[in-house]
């Protein structure tokens, strides 16, 4: 099954090769919008399954973008693909929901894996983006519920730590991709937090290490 994918980026020639090279990726059927005015009714509508999104898009914020995509009723996930790459920026992307930050001079394949990574339901970005994550909620206690969770969210959290993607933690725990869906959700929402990124920071934090 293929996923489907949108490119939102203000400018055409690139969006065009980025759709290329989607488009000879048997498990893609991308698509582009460089209006990014039009973009959050589109993906209303056609609900892909993940955005490529970069953060300046002239006068409209891709990270205001991301925030309302993110809120919608089916959301899709959101990997941030941006030459403006400081890191505020990211954090804020982040903090906006983001699943993925991939600067635009990344590899070829560093953008297919953090796109596959979030089509799975998993996160992908620069280390020292997960670090200063980690840093910023050490300052933050009251962002460490961890006692909220209950033993399968708990469990949940762990392997994504761990690196697990959606697809992953379903299979190691015998349930449905939709379910443990549903659990990251409630994670995500107990943590106070506004991306599974952001509920691996507070995992870190927390004390939970990878396994």
């Amino acid at each position: 099954m293929r996923s489907r994918l949108l490119i939102v980026d203000d400018h055409r020639i690139f969006c065009q090769g980025l759709e290329a090279v989607f488009a000879a990726e048997p498990d893609f059927e991308p698509l582009t919008m460089s209006d990014p005015c039009q973009a959050l009714g589109f993906v209303a509508a056609w609900q892909p399954d993940v955005v490529i999104m970069d953060l300046r898009l002239g006068e409209v914020s891709g990270t205001e973008l991301t925030r309302k995509m993110t809120a919608l009723p089916v959301p899709p996930a959101i990997v941030v693909l941006t030459a403006y790459a400081d890191m505020a920026a990211a954090l804020d992307a982040v903090r906006a929901g983001a699943a993925g930050f991939v600067p635009k001079n990344a590899s070829v394949e560093q953008v297919l894996s953090a796109v596959r990574a979030a089509v799975l339901g998993g996160t992908w970005l620069p280390y020292e983006l997960l670090t200063k994550l980690v840093a910023e909620h050490r300052d933050q206690p009251g962002l460490l519920p961890l006692g909220q969770l209950t033993a399968r969210e708990h469990q949940v959290l762990c392997l994504m730590v761990s690196g697990m993607d959606r697809n992953g933690i379903a299979e190691k725990l015998h349930q449905s991709p939709n379910t443990v869906r549903t659990h990251i959700r409630n994670v995500i929402v107990k943590l106070d937090c506004h991306s599974a990124i952001e509920a691996v920071a507070v995992a870190l934090r927390a004390g939970l290490r990878p396994k």
